[in-house]
């Protein structure tokens, strides 16, 4: 983090050169209600320097914090604590694309937008701007007790189609499966609801086995009574990075074969792969904190701070 520190303490203009190259290479996707463009470009010439005046404001998604808190510290050359105060990565990450659309937020790092996101997007008009920063992967998870180690992509389906209401069908105990699922406006739920893609066949959860937060679906498969006949599901990073505790009592499934890891997420043999992204609307002037902003994260420089906050960069 030294090295991130005095490389931004130094002016925008060396840093906006490194921007330039690193998002001008045909990287930068634009999503949702616009068509693809194939650059950002940064502001070709001056200075800027950020300040805790005109710092962006920063939410998404609670995987995405510690990327956050340290592209917030590194560029305002602040404590992690002091930036934490500053950004806001709490609610659910539609909650967070709707609040960038209303304007309470400037710049997003974010999982994929759920379908609420995209309507309310369209309904009030708003475009936004969004590059691919990093990937993570939909694991599912269960109790240490459970036997079995590995789920196949069908078998997945199944249970959460009711077709398999049994671990013993999938090489474990003859107990019943308890499947967790997350609400429908979390992140985790989008990503479920794109890869899994069961659309309406998706068996209605009991009221007490639909989860409000990670962390709670989490403790309902590693700490609550039951929790031994528990399937659920979060993404990679927030499991290892953030609640890595939980590890002590329950496990990631292997998915056809494959453990999720930074390799196989990097290389796709785990199935389950998706992008995140950092997000600003589409009109953000060139000079706007939040744009210059947005070049730096998605610039070499902010690769590699992604990579060094243990996430997998693209």
């Amino acid at each position: 983090m030294k090295t991130f520190k005095c490389l931004l303490a130094l002016t925008l203009a060396a840093v906006l050169l490194l921007s330039f190259a690193a998002c001008s290479g045909g990287k930068t996707e634009t999503e949702t209600t616009t068509k693809p463009e194939e650059t950002v470009t940064a502001l070709p010439t001056g200075n800027f320097t950020f300040t805790t005046e005109n710092y962006p404001k920063m939410g998404g998604s609670l995987a995405a914090k510690p990327l956050g808190q340290a592209v917030t510290a590194s560029v305002l050359s602040i404590s992690r604590e002091e930036a934490d105060g500053m950004i806001s990565f709490t609610g659910s990450t539609t909650d967070n694309y709707n609040a960038l659309v209303d304007g309470k937020f400037d710049i997003l790092l974010a999982y994929e937008p759920s379908e609420q996101a995209l309507a309310y997007a369209k309904e009030k008009g708003f475009e936004w701007e969004m590059t691919a920063v990093g990937a993570d992967a939909l694991v599912f998870i269960c109790s240490k007790e459970n036997k079995v180690e590995s789920l196949t992509t069908q078998q997945i389906k199944d249970i959460y189609t009711g077709k398999i209401t049994k671990w013993s069908e999938v090489g474990g105990a003859d107990s019943a499966i308890i499947p967790y699922q997350r609400n429908k406006d979390s992140g985790s739920q989008t990503l479920f609801d794109k890869i899994i893609n069961l659309g309406d066949d998706l068996i209605a959860p009991a009221k007490d086995q639909q989860i409000g937060s990670m962390i709670g679906l989490l403790e309902a498969v590693a700490d609550y009574e039951n929790s031994a006949d528990a399937l659920g599901y979060t993404v990679y990073y927030y499991l290892t990075n953030m609640e890595g505790e939980k590890l002590n009592t329950a496990k990631i499934l292997a998915v056809d074969g494959v453990a999720p890891t930074n390799d196989t997420i990097a290389s796709g043999k785990y199935p389950f792969v998706n992008d995140f992204y950092v997000v600003i609307p589409k009109n953000t002037p060139e000079d706007a904190p939040a744009r210059i902003l947005y070049n730096w994260i998605c610039s070499e420089q902010g690769r590699q701070l992604t990579e060094q906050e243990g996430y997998v960069a693209r």
